[in-house]
């Protein structure tokens, strides 16, 4: 006779009383609310920073009509960073000062926050335990939107309530409508991205497809934006992207609230479609077949060094893009600085706050090229973010398995991060110089590649400080470079503004950084600072060698 033994295993935390879906949500919105939370805060502090910035750099009427009369019908300052037309104001001038960074960081953390919940998910094999239990496919992925729903949610209250605290300064005179609305048009972006990442997760087999997938149309509509905002003729493109939307709502002058209807309409039909093609897929699979035989490419296979190449490559040439994209951009903004004549008291002033020197031009990008040093410092983040993904998802055992030393793959690792981060800099330079050449111009090619050269040492300081969280705490490493880059920018920025707060801007990385071309370079902080950024680079290294390799 055979007795059979039934073991009851105990239900995970929420799925009691039938609400499986809810402890799938819980978990999505765990595994993006740090984000959302440093989004929310980050872009609620930028909005008010420079809300307040604009009130002590154009205190007066005559200066603030000089500054709307110098860059108001500038269509190339238009295509480049979106409303233009009502810098006059306070409120105008924020919308346009912002626009571009806020919508375009909203943007891609909403994609790779999408991707992560869902294809990332399956990549790891969580997905499927997920719907061997009581639950389908269709409704967990439903759970999971709105878990990133809610995340979304979280931008807009940041963005909204920090606005209004700006507000309440009777020279800004921010009403609870208008920065509603403004919330609104911020947090619209991120919506309509986590829906679009959510798409692509079903499209494709791996998080790192869907990622790219949904980062190639953020830089569609990006462009179709730019072409609308090149002339009157290409407007009506603006209802033909979510950019296009928030730029159409023209908060704080206009007050359109219409462009949120379609965007409501993108988001509902872009979310019933992924749950549509979730319910109709294998679990690990996509909609988008991939060949499962492909030719060998050996590149890249014979060394951990090589293996960081290849897989790192594609990540890196789309941040070099990026470094061209920023470069070309205040090079052709740097246009401005040789058209104006008579600058008013109060712009000489905020210059004046930042100590740095020469002509306007030399000025204006000794404080742009902080934007750049902040868009290099932020490579390292990506880099570190891989390394801890290698170990964390098991494939570093299988790396050192073979006769590599875990020292040699973290040095191999931090190699290819901080040849990257040369490469970003002088093409971030290179950008600046072309783009300035485009519009008549003339600087110095030598020059702008030493500029950008001169931010390479804060940013090897930043992955070095990444590198020693990777060998402490490998999950927080990624987090903590976001962090402090972040927190580096806002406080170098805002510092100055304020009397008093120089300490503030003495918490800042960027604050030991010459402003060059604004200043000359110095030779000795660099050294400094290059040599702090090794001694992090050996530590980190030490304690790598000293700790066991995680994995999940």
């Amino acid at each position: 006779m055979r007795t059979d033994v039934v073991t009851t295993l105990p239900a995970a935390p929420g799925a009691h009383h039938g609400r499986p879906d809810f402890a799938i949500a819980r978990r999505a919105f765990r595994q993006v609310r740090i984000g959302a939370v440093v989004c929310a805060v980050a872009f609620g502090a930028t909005v008010a920073s420079t809300a307040l910035g604009y009130l002590a750099t154009y205190p007066s009427e005559a200066s603030r009509q000089q500054a709307a009369a110098t860059v108001g019908g500038d269509t190339g300052l238009a295509v480049l960073l979106g409303p233009v037309a009502n810098v006059g104001t306070v409120g105008g001038y924020t919308v346009y000062k912002v626009f571009v960074l806020l919508t375009t960081v909203g943007a891609i953390w909403a994609v790779i926050a999408a991707t992560r919940v869902l294809r990332g998910e399956e990549d790891a094999g969580r997905w499927q335990l997920v719907l061997a239990g009581s639950t389908r496919a269709s409704r967990a992925t439903a759970a999971t939107l709105a878990a990133l729903g809610v995340a979304v949610g979280m931008i807009f209250v940041g963005t909204t309530a920090l606005t209004l605290w700006a507000g309440r300064d009777p020279d800004i005179g921010f009403g609870t409508r208008d920065t509603v609305l403004y919330g609104l048009s911020i947090a619209l972006i991120p919506a309509v991205f986590a829906a679009v990442g959510a798409l692509t997760s079903q499209l494709t087999r791996t998080r790192r497809a869907a990622t790219g997938l949904g980062i190639a149309c953020f830089a569609l509509t990006f462009l179709v934006r730019m072409i609308a905002d090149s002339g009157p003729d290409t407007r009506w493109l603006l209802w033909a992207t979510p950019f296009g939307w928030t730029e159409r709502m023209h908060p704080f002058t206009e007050n359109n609230a219409w462009p949120l209807l379609p965007a409501a309409l993108t988001v509902l039909v872009l979310c019933a479609a992924t749950i549509v093609l979730a319910s109709r897929r294998d679990a690990g699979d996509g909609v988008l077949a991939s060949r499962d035989v492909a030719r060998v490419r050996p590149f890249g296979l014979d060394s951990a060094f090589g293996l960081a190449v290849r897989l790192e490559l594609p990540v890196l040439t789309a941040w070099f893009a990026g470094a061209v994209a920023t470069g070309l951009t205040l090079g052709i903004i740097a246009k401005v600085t040789t058209e104006t004549t008579n600058l008013p008291a109060s712009l000489e002033d905020f210059l004046d706050k930042f100590n740095v020197q020469g002509s306007f031009a030399n000025r204006f990008l000794g404080l742009g090229f902080v934007f750049v040093a902040t868009v290099v410092a932020l490579l390292p983040a990506s880099q570190v973010g891989a390394a801890c993904a290698e170990e964390t998802s098991g494939r570093l055992v299988h790396t050192l398995s073979r006769p590599t030393r875990r020292t040699t793959w973290l040095v191999g690792r931090l190699a290819v991060a901080a040849a990257a981060i040369v490469v970003a800099a002088l093409l971030a330079g290179l950008g600046i110089w072309l783009g300035a050449k485009s519009q008549g111009v003339g600087l110095d090619l030598a020059t702008m590649l030493g500029a950008g050269l001169n931010v390479v040492p804060t940013a090897l300081v930043v992955l070095g400080v990444g590198a020693v969280v990777l060998a402490v705490a490998p999950r927080a490493a990624a987090t903590s470079v976001y962090l402090m880059v972040l927190w580096s920018a806002l406080a170098d920025i805002v510092a100055p503004v304020f009397p008093g707060m120089n300490w503030l801007g003495k918490l800042s990385l960027f604050h030991y950084m010459t402003l060059v071309p604004g200043h000359d370079p110095d030779l000795k902080a660099l050294a400094i600072t290059t040599t702090v950024a090794l001694v992090l680079g050996a530590a980190a290294t030490a304690l790598f060698a000293r700790r066991d390799i995680r994995a999940v």
